[in-house]
């Protein structure tokens, strides 16, 4: 076990006998050292076979998790305690028990677009609609069971019909994430000897994050842990509501709990007391409690002038990611509201030598249409074509121009290079192969397209996406394969990326501030403090103090000098 500060609260958390205890942990409060210490403390206690079940939302947080697990705990505890997050953990479900839901054999973990395609041949308007609601139209499967219907839910007419569709695709074994956590709630439902095992398996869970937990997820933990429930949650980082995720379900927790302790030291700013005492104050002040605090000279708020809207914004943007790198920052993360603004900041860095890495769900979704519609392009100019914009999507510094004149010179017989620019040259003679070994060079094409790129100084922002074509592109250089296992290989590797967090330890990240939950960063810019963006509302308070909780040393707080958040008065 390692040195570990002296904390009072975690104190009181590991001596608790609460069989359902609700700990509300604010960022920075060591609750991902606590969750291990405890899990490890009560797998010690349980009988041979069981097992503590920690479980988690994203990626990230699952390694930061097992990191974790393997700096504290003996080989022998290790093994008794299961970390995992919720989809990995309904998939191997699902997959072991395939057979028993009626699933064939071969699953397939697709698109959002696929499933919306299917659903549309029911009712193109209502999915266009649902679209609108977050994540509606992947956990459409979740609503055949009543008790997870709630006002999001299509009326129960559109919903069979719906659902029939669902029903069809997942036996077809095309799945999309979230159909696994009602598959497995069915697979509970059906086989209660199969429920008896998971439960005697896992006595304990601890559910980490809970705030966004869905109403299946929080009934899936009600279900098991029959010995011990740890509900780790902070009602201030309630920010997305995604998938039914509510205030409500969380004080129906407290409301049951046998007991509710707080965690209330900001371990992350240990070294900086001034910083964890100011940041404590902020989340006082946004949570109506009157807590004055000065503030610390880490802080800075740039005013920029309010006549250019938001590209006055963007020069001090780039000002603030200089300084915090020449201030000894490895990380840095710009933030901004909306996905708009994100790509414009991405732009504006990028055409100014600042190149900001990219992280984020799309790199799934994108390498999914590659996987579902190249089956469908029988032309080589068709897939060349496709690739040609897979490029433009992957390297953002390739100039309009050039992409222009790309495509002007992929003919239905081949490429034209007679008189081709240098860069368009290289693009097209790295997809050239596509016309003489067909379809299944894609990859290899790729992966020369975009060490193309790169050799002559193009920015690459989306790491992982071009190592899952790069890597896919290596297998198959050295085992060449037709298409249909070309993609079997590449879907592979595409799941294996959304199943390994995002390398975040290094660099400059531009994100919606929803997207930095849950990351850290050693320097935030916050891009766009304007009114008309961060309002000053319950929901936008919580979504300001995850953006302003995910540095650890330094912030940059860039509004106009007129018409600024009101949410600044709270620093």
């Amino acid at each position: 076990m390692p040195e570990f500060r002296p904390d009072p609260d975690h104190d009181a958390v590991m001596d608790s006998t609460a069989r359902h205890l609700v700990v509300t942990a604010p960022p920075g409060t060591g609750k991902t050292f606590l969750s291990i210490r405890l899990a490890g403390h009560l797998a010690s206690t349980l009988p041979p076979g069981a097992r503590v079940l920690l479980l988690t939302f994203s990626t990230q947080a699952r390694t930061q998790l097992e990191q974790e697990a393997g700096r504290q705990l003996s080989r022998g505890l290790r093994e008794r305690v299961e970390v995992t997050n919720y989809h990995r953990f309904f998939w191997h479900g699902v997959l072991a028990y395939r057979r028993a839901l009626g699933l064939p054999m071969q699953l397939d973990v697709g698109s959002r677009g696929r499933r919306e395609g299917a659903l549309r041949c029911v009712d193109a308007v209502l999915v266009e609609e649902l679209k609108h609601v977050a994540g509606m139209t992947e956990s459409l499967a979740e609503h055949s069971f009543a008790e997870f219907r709630d006002d999001r839910t299509p009326d129960e007419e559109t919903l069979g019909r719906l659902l029939a569709v669902v029903r069809a695709e997942q036996q077809a074994g095309r799945l999309v994430f979230d159909d696994l956590g009602a598959l497995f709630w069915s697979l509970l439902e059906q086989f209660p000897a199969v429920e008896q095992a998971y439960q005697l398996r896992y006595p304990v869970v601890i559910a980490d994050e809970h705030q966004d937990a869905s109403a299946l997820q929080d009934a899936l933990v009600r279900r098991f842990g029959s010995d011990r429930l740890v509900i780790f949650a902070d009602p201030m980082q309630l920010i997305h509501e995604f998938r039914g995720a509510s205030q409500e379900r969380l004080d129906l927790q407290l409301a049951e709990c046998d007991e509710n302790l707080t965690l209330g030291t900001a371990h992350r700013w240990h070294d900086s007391a001034e910083l964890a005492r100011w940041l404590l104050a902020l989340r006082a002040r946004l949570e109506g409690r009157g807590a004055p605090c000065p503030l610390p000279p880490q802080v800075r708020v740039e005013r920029s002038p309010a006549s250019r809207g938001f590209n006055g914004m963007k020069p001090y943007v780039k000002s603030a990611v200089s300084r915090a790198f020449e201030g000894g920052a490895t990380t840095v993360a710009v933030l901004a509201r909306g996905n708009n603004e994100v790509a414009e900041l991405r732009s504006y860095l990028s055409r100014n030598g600042q190149y900001p890495r990219q992280v984020g769900t799309e790199d799934f979704e994108d390498a999914r249409k590659d996987v579902e519609q190249l089956p469908f392009l029988t032309a080589p100019e068709k897939v060349v074509l496709h690739a040609v914009g897979r490029l433009d999507e992957l390297v953002p510094t390739l100039r309009a121009p050039v992409m222009k004149q790309v495509r002007r010179r992929v003919l239905p017989t081949g490429v034209n290079l007679k008189g081709a620019g240098d860069e368009s040259a290289r693009i097209l003679q790295a997809l050239e192969p596509i016309y003489t070994q067909g379809p299944s060079a894609y990859f290899e094409s790729m992966a020369a397209g975009l060490e193309a790129c790169a050799r002559a100084g193009h920015h690459l922002p989306r790491a992982e996406a071009v190592r899952s074509l790069t890597v896919t592109a290596a297998a198959l250089k050295r085992q060449p394969a037709d298409l249909d296992l070309a993609l079997q290989r590449y879907s592979a590797a595409v799941v294996d990326a959304a199943n390994t967090a995002p390398r975040t330890n290094r660099g400059l990240f531009v994100m919606t501030a929803h997207q930095a939950k849950g990351k850290e960063f050693d320097a935030v810019v916050l891009a766009d403090a304007m009114d008309r963006f961060w309002p000053d509302d319950d929901d936008h308070r919580r979504l300001f103090y995850v953006a302003v909780t995910r540095a650890s040393r330094w912030w940059t707080f860039v509004a106009p000098d007129q018409r600024a958040s009101q949410l600044l008065e709270f620093l």
